[in-house]
């Protein structure tokens, strides 16, 4: 019934959070500048949600697609850095304009 989806999403979201978490803790270790206070998380829930859709495309016993997922989902994860230059971008140029 509907118990085998429920199970699923419980440890799909399980795992993704336990990333965010483990990004959470990794985050001290960054330099001082990238530690921002949701790039750790933002990474750890990406590989998270990475090794979930891995775990699943194996689980229902499709390696093409368990690897196709794994491989989008880490080319989603280039937004992060993109993300992170505009904004710098975006704030430098703030503070130029303010500082006039």
């Amino acid at each position: 019934m509907y118990i085998d989806y429920i199970i699923f999403g419980i440890i799909d979201n399980a795992v993704m959070l336990t990333g965010a978490l483990f990004g959470v803790s990794i985050e001290k270790k960054f330099p001082k500048k990238l530690q921002t206070g949701f790039l750790g998380a933002t990474i750890g829930a990406g590989l998270g949600n990475t090794f979930s859709d891995f775990l699943g495309g194996l689980g229902a016993t499709n390696l093409e697609l368990a690897f196709g997922s794994a491989v989008g989902c880490l080319l989603a994860l280039i937004i992060i850095p993109i993300y992170l230059i505009i904004n710098n971008h975006r704030l430098t140029s703030g503070q130029k304009k303010g500082s006039k």
